[in-house]
C-alpha cells in the first residue's frame, strides 16, 4: 500500500503540470477557447436512453413527433487538462409546433480531445446545466399533466460528437440530443423532453 501511495504522489506532478489554463491569446487550434453554434431538429415521442440512438426511428413508428427545435448557443472554455478541456455553456431555442415555446439554458461543457480518423476529427462532448422553457411541448406536456404539475425549470443534457476537418479545425458540424428531464425525480418525477438536433459550430 505504501508503494502504491508513493507512486501515486510521484505521479501527482507530472498530471499538475498538464492542467492549464487556456490561453485566449494562442492561435493554436489546440487551443480554440471559444465558439458558437446553431442547431435545428426534431423533437421525439420516446424516453431519453432512445434519444442516443436515433437510428431506431428506421424501425420504430412515430419515433419522432412533428415539433421541430431550432436553436444556438456559446461555449468557453477555461481550463484543459491532458487534451480534456472544461468550461461554460448557454443558448436559446425556439421549440415550434403543437405549443410553441422557448428555451434558455446554462451549464458547464465536457470536452474530450477526440480520434481522428483518416483527415476526420470526431469529438464527443457533453453539455449538464439547467433548462427554463415558457411551456411544454408535445409528449413532453402529457407527461407534465400525468404528474399534474408545471416543469418550467429541470436539469439539461447535450451530449453530443463532433465532426472536423484536419485541414478546417475551426469548423464543424455535430449532432446532439436536446435532453430536459427531472433528473431520476430531483426536480420532478419526469423525463421531459428530447430533440435529436444537427448543427455547425464556428470555433475561435
Amino acid at each position: 500500500m505504501a508503494f502504491c501511495a508513493a507512486s501515486l504522489l510521484a505521479a501527482l506532478p507530472a498530471h499538475a503540470q498538464s492542467l492549464s489554463w487556456i490561453d485566449p491569446a494562442s492561435s493554436s487550434a489546440a487551443n480554440f477557447d471559444r465558439d458558437v453554434f446553431f442547431f435545428a431538429g426534431r423533437f421525439e415521442s420516446r424516453w431519453f436512453p432512445d434519444g442516443l440512438f436515433p437510428a431506431e426511428a428506421l424501425w420504430t413508428p412515430d419515433f419522432f413527433e412533428d415539433n421541430v427545435v431550432v436553436g444556438g448557443g456559446y461555449q468557453q472554455f477555461f481550463v484543459q487538462w491532458d487534451g480534456w478541456k472544461f468550461g461554460l455553456e448557454g443558448g436559446l431555442a425556439a421549440r415550434l409546433g403543437s405549443a410553441d415555446s422557448a428555451e434558455a439554458w446554462v451549464g458547464g461543457v465536457i470536452r474530450s480531445p477526440g480520434i481522428d480518423v483518416g483527415p476526420v476529427h470526431i469529438t464527443p462532448a457533453v453539455t449538464g446545466g439547467f433548462s427554463a422553457v415558457t411551456g411544454t411541448i408535445g409528449i413532453e406536456t402529457l407527461r407534465a399533466e400525468q404528474i399534474d404539475r408545471t416543469v418550467p425549470i429541470l436539469f439539461y443534457m447535450g451530449p453530443e460528437i463532433s465532426f472536423s476537418m484536419a485541414d478546417h479545425p475551426g469548423t464543424e458540424v455535430f449532432w446532439r440530443l436536446q435532453h430536459r428531464s427531472g433528473g431520476y425525480g430531483i426536480i420532478a418525477p419526469i423525463d421531459g423532453s428530447n430533440a435529436d438536433v444537427v448543427g455547425v459550430r464556428f470555433k475561435f
